[in-house]
């Protein structure tokens, strides 16, 4: 019985280590099989158009269909060449609502950008410029305004621009030739604490809208300019809603502060001479009111004991006399 036992249980251990590869290679057949024929591949078709080199490791895919105009910059290395891939990290992207824009040392304008045959003007730092025309589209009205350059002080520079999608600026820092840093419009129209200083457009929905800056610290003055209004025949996307003025409740200088008023068991205390107007006069408690009485009342019966104990004096003299 031994033996046929034992015989049983090297049997069962050899069909178990036959057994083992065959699962794991059943567990790891999902990880190697290949993707199913009918997966969708990736759409890129919005973003796919005609790649161009346009220096410093930067290439500009150039569109021109429903969206309009467009320029997408998209970073590639130097070494791109046409036929490599294109669909990289976005630097920026200029259309007719933002047509100017600044990356890596170059200056980047989307010229023409309401005609039916905008382009691409791309200035080096050295002043040299190249031009890539786009595909030939729609021509539309063109309804921006700007850019409007304005200096804001610490080496920082702003360009402002309106558009049918609202008002909107472009902010630049000195060095690397004028890189962007940071972009204000309507749904993002303040920087934050982060920044360090102060840049924001003050009714970024309303008919008027006003860009305001404080880049310097201490009582330095809050710089303050208007967008430029919509050209005629042009109008927005959006409704008016100008911002709520913040009011603080001020108190004229010729008005009495308010007296506070008395609670339960408080009695005003009348000072002796005139009062002037709007003082506030000082209120006797419920609590100061108790030990008054009580020491009144304390004094009284000291004075009680005492004309009873000379009454018992007195007594007691004319008893002896008699």
């Amino acid at each position: 019985m031994r033996t046929a036992l034992r015989t049983s249980l090297v049997t069962v251990a050899l069909a178990g280590a036959m057994l083992v590869p065959a699962s794991g290679a059943a567990f790891a057949a999902p990880a190697t099989a290949p993707q199913s024929a009918s997966a969708p591949a990736s759409d890129n078709s919005r973003y796919e158009g005609e790649p161009v080199y346009i220096g410093e490791g930067l290439v500009a895919v150039l569109r021109n269909k429903a969206e309009g105009p467009e320029a997408w910059i998209r970073e590639v290395g130097p070494h791109w060449k046409p036929g490599d891939d294109y669909m990289v990290r976005v630097v920026t992207k200029l259309d007719r609502t933002l047509p100017h824009d600044k990356a890596k040392g170059l200056d980047l304008e989307l010229t023409k950008a309401a005609s039916a045959r905008p382009v691409l003007v791309v200035t080096a730092a050295d002043g040299s410029a190249k031009s890539y025309p786009l595909p030939a589209g729609e021509a539309s009205t063109d309804c921006r305004v700007g850019p409007v350059g304005q200096e804001i002080g610490a080496g920082m520079s702003a360009e402002l621009y309106l558009s049918e999608l609202g008002p909107k600026v472009l902010l630049f820092e000195a060095g690397d030739g004028g890189r962007g840093f940071a972009q204000l419009d309507r749904t993002h129209p303040s920087l934050p604490e982060s920044a360090g200083f102060i840049a924001r457009i003050v009714n970024p929905s309303g008919a008027k809208p006003v860009f305001e800056w404080k880049t310097q610290g201490g009582n330095d003055t809050v710089g303050r300019v208007a967008f430029p209004a919509f050209p005629e025949g042009c109008k927005p996307s959006y409704a008016f809603s100008d911002d709520k003025p913040v009011t603080k409740p001020t108190t004229p200088a010729s008005t009495p502060a308010p007296v506070k008023p008395q609670t339960a068991g408080q009695t005003a205390v009348v000072p002796k001479g005139p009062v002037a107007a709007g003082v506030e006069l000082p209120v006797e408690t419920a609590a100061d009111t108790v030990d008054t009485a009580t020491m009144t009342a304390g004094a009284a019966l000291v004075a009680a004991f005492g004309a009873l104990a000379a009454s018992v004096v007195l007594r007691r003299r004319r008893a002896t006399r008699d």
